[in-house]
């Protein structure tokens, strides 16, 4: 619960930001004067921004949905200073395309991308919990007849510690094959020098 609310949180600062810097960039855009070109091409420019970030973060869908608003807010400007199809006219037209195909192709690219993650995550996912049901038969074999044999031995003496704390470990173990059993996602972090290894604890189903 608290790993969704956590990306819930973040989604929304992701939200707030593209709409903060499209609507920013379009009163930009409407209050700098007209004969200010340099500047109206940098604002141009800056559209690119918040167009990449959507398709970053939410793919095509959010890429295409990113470009449309910027085109609906900025054709009015277009249009309220048009000049019977001068350079400057097919310049800004031209933009707004190559912002919806910018959309349309960094969208698709990031799809892909997300799609080949899903499935490797996917692939590890179903390994990890092969692994898991494979270990979990000798585990219950060594636990148990860990337990046996103490019976045994009185609950003081140096054999009956010994198996006990076999069975201890026994149980840290198993309890780490159910973690791995439940995974449904996760999460990579550092381990020695360069290496990452699966965060076990961000895979857990979280009730609270």
């Amino acid at each position: 619960m608290d790993w969704f609310k956590k990306n819930l949180f973040a989604d929304h600062l992701k939200m707030v930001l593209i709409f903060s810097l499209i609507s920013g960039t379009t009163l930009l855009h409407y209050l700098a004067r007209q004969d200010q070109n340099y500047f109206h091409i940098f604002l141009r420019e800056l559209y690119f921004f918040p167009i990449l970030l959507a398709a970053f973060w939410y793919g095509l869908r959010g890429g295409l949905i990113a470009s449309a608003g910027i085109s609906i807010l900025y054709i009015p400007l277009v249009y309220a200073h048009w000049q019977q199809f001068s350079p400057a006219d097919l310049d800004k037209s031209l933009e707004i395309i190559l912002f919806n195909l910018i959309a349309l192709v960094m969208g698709i690219l990031r799809d892909q991308e997300k799609k080949r993650g899903q499935e490797k995550q996917e692939a590890i996912l179903a390994m990890a919990g092969a692994i898991a049901h494979e270990l979990n038969s000798p585990i219950q074999v060594v636990l148990g007849n860990s337990q046996l044999l103490q019976d045994d031995f009185e609950s003081e003496s140096e054999p009956y510690k010994e198996l006990q704390i076999i069975i201890n470990n026994t149980k840290k173990i198993g309890e780490i094959v159910k973690k791995i059993s439940l995974l449904d996602r996760f999460a990579l972090k550092e381990y020695t020098g360069d290496a990452q290894i699966i965060d076990i604890s961000g895979g857990e189903h979280h009730d609270k």
